[in-house]
């Protein structure tokens, strides 16, 4: 698995570039700045069948409609966010920028597939309804609810601390040697989280 991290948006959002040794591959959370992502794209020869969101806050999704349609790849977010992605009150998505549909729905569990890659969900809710976490080989892709020593806010609309505990409870079972790739900040472990996380040491056992 090759990833390409771009830091883009207006929040430093981090976008992943994910893709296999035939090129292909997914975008991760395309929050903004379409041109730098379509030119990673271009520059590496990818052909990206999916576009997957970890939920959906306009700053991880602000560029999805580009990247759609400079790639003709599937737009997917969770079942439990697709409410929120139609609703700009919850998705915060400015006035002034067309909402994305989604093109298909996952849920718990579910695989999705690209080239040689499987992504893996993981259903984490706290920082939206439909918070998802993605696992492909020894990376977690933790979108908004996992940080390096932090988590994601839980009092945003839609937010729930007690889904949040639940969520990294379940993230603290997980194989301490995890690379976590986040939404936003640098990358970290499991097991360094583990240790050092005021939010998941609790639940260290």
């Amino acid at each position: 698995m090759q990833c390409i991290c771009l830091n883009i948006g207006m929040l430093q959002t981090n976008c992943y570039v994910v893709y296999d040794d035939d090129k292909v591959g997914a975008v991760i959370d395309p929050g903004g700045n379409e041109d730098r992502i379509i030119e990673v794209i271009r520059k590496n020869n990818l052909k990206i069948t999916h576009i997957l969101l970890t939920h959906a806050h306009f700053d991880h999704l602000l560029a999805a409609d580009a990247v759609r349609a400079e790639t003709g790849a599937a737009l997917m977010v969770s079942t439990a966010d697709r409410s929120m992605l139609e609703n700009r009150a919850y998705s915060m998505i400015p006035p002034h920028i067309t909402i994305p549909i989604a093109d298909e729905l996952f849920d718990d569990k579910d695989e999705i597939k690209t080239g040689g890659l499987t992504f893996k969900v993981m259903h984490t809710p706290g920082h939206t309804p439909g918070s998802c976490c993605f696992k492909c080989e020894n990376v977690l892709f933790s979108g908004d609810t996992l940080f390096e020593s932090s988590i994601g806010r839980v009092d945003f609309p839609g937010g729930d601390a007690a889904a949040m505990e639940c969520s990294l409870a379940a993230l603290s079972e997980l194989d301490g040697g995890y690379t976590v790739l986040p939404g936003h900040g640098g990358s970290t472990t499991i097991e360094r989280e583990k240790a050092n996380n005021p939010y998941l040491k609790g639940f260290y056992k």
